[in-house]
């Protein structure tokens, strides 16, 4: 059953995706960032609104929707959560130009909830960086495995930088998103 703020109160588009999951019981060496950049696990008063510019910013154009609608409240909720680690890099002026989202609250079986560089980030081989440290942090957590998911909505090099990283097919659900038309990208928009 879908919480009440994933059900469009508007107009919506209804979208086929087939969802990817993957995941990973693979540990990485924990990388070294280029020169010039950091990363920092951010927490307190601006994850909240940080999370939600990064999420748009990324998402944007890949239909990335669930969070956007999501209430501050239980956004918060999960941000806040001690073995919820929101990851933001950054480059040498402290602009933010990706994140990943780290969910450890299952144990050892560890969830990349969400991953992705702005569009000012990409080309620089930040997102390889990026993936592999979000792995080395699973598992220097004590996770033995790491899960993911994409879909085929998402960026067309998802999925084979997840498979680059180590991360292994596991299964394919082909389902149907009613999205709220103010979140549908514009190549996927209604004529």
């Amino acid at each position: 059953m879908l919480p009440d703020w994933l059900k469009p109160k508007g107009t919506s588009t209804r979208l086929a995706v087939d969802v990817i999951f993957l995941e990973t019981r693979s540990p990485r060496p924990s990388p070294v960032l280029p020169a010039g950049y950091s990363l920092s696990r951010v927490t307190g008063d601006e994850a909240v609104p940080l999370y939600r510019v990064l999420y748009a910013g990324v998402g944007q154009d890949y239909c990335w929707w669930m969070r956007r609608s999501m209430p501050d409240a239980e956004l918060a909720e999960i941000l806040y959560d001690p073995a919820v680690q929101f990851m933001v890099l950054r480059d040498g002026s402290g602009e933010p130009l990706g994140f990943y989202e780290l969910d450890l609250r299952q144990g050892g079986d560890a969830n990349l909830a969400y991953f992705g560089l702005l569009s000012q980030g990409m080309g620089r081989g930040l997102g390889r960086a990026l993936l592999d440290h979000a792995v080395a942090r699973a598992f220097g957590a004590g996770s033995w495995r790491l899960r993911v998911n994409t879909c085929t909505l998402d960026h067309p090099h998802a999925l084979p930088n997840y498979r680059r990283a180590g991360f292994e097919l596991r299964y394919i659900v082909p389902e149907s998103w009613d999205v709220p038309d103010e979140y549908v990208p514009q190549k996927l928009k209604r004529l």
